[in-house]
């Protein structure tokens, strides 16, 4: 499973509660996220699961890509689904 660079740095910011990072920091972030989700396999091709080991985070997953990392009481992820849409066709 791909992870964006956005993920990785959200999976910073929310989950290890770093305010300032560096690209190596975001680089390490992404490889993890990709080593913690191998066995994972979405379902459908916009999705949004608890992340493993943090679960109190979702992982919005559109088209095979993690795109963003989320609290999981945050709003519904339908919602903003075409935001995350509008974002992949960048």
């Amino acid at each position: 499973m791909k992870v964006t660079v956005h993920a990785g740095q959200r999976f910073l910011e929310r989950v290890m509660n770093k305010e300032r990072f560096s690209y190596i920091d975001i680089d390490f972030a992404m490889r993890y996220l990709v080593k913690l989700l191998k066995d994972v396999v979405p379902i459908g091709s916009a999705t949004s699961f608890v992340l493993p080991c943090f679960e109190q985070y979702r992982a919005i997953c559109i088209e095979g890509r993690i795109v963003t990392i989320i609290p999981k009481d945050r709003a519904s992820y339908n919602d903003k689904k075409s935001k995350y849409r509008q974002y992949m066709s960048i």
